[in-house]
């Protein structure tokens, strides 16, 4: 799978892929992997790091870095660098993203 990828999964109910050649979105309740990549990229929130857990957005930027943008001051931001765990649960988002994907 392409390493330079993006993945944005917005709060508002949308997730969006993009990489080279693709650039789409999808209503995130259509996917099933995405709980279990939040609930993971949840469990490596640091421990100094107080807040809820609703999002404005948490995005993913190849596989060694993630984002998660709390919805105002009563929910936690943070950011989390290098390879982990979750490379599989992002790959298993990816495949079921791209298997989405109208054909051309």
């Amino acid at each position: 799978m392409e390493k330079n990828f993006t993945i944005n999964i917005f709060g508002y109910g949308e997730t969006q892929y993009a990489e080279k050649e693709i650039n789409f979105k999808i209503t995130t309740t259509e996917l099933t992997s995405v709980k279990p990549l939040l609930d993971a990229i949840w469990l490596e929130k640091p421990e100094d790091v107080v807040g809820g857990d609703d999002y404005y957005a948490v995005n993913i930027f190849n596989y060694n870095a993630k984002s998660w943008i709390g919805k105002g001051k009563e929910n936690a931001s943070f950011g989390v660098r290098g390879e982990d765990s979750s490379v599989d649960l992002i790959n298993t988002l990816i495949a079921e993203i791209t298997a989405l994907i109208p054909k051309k």
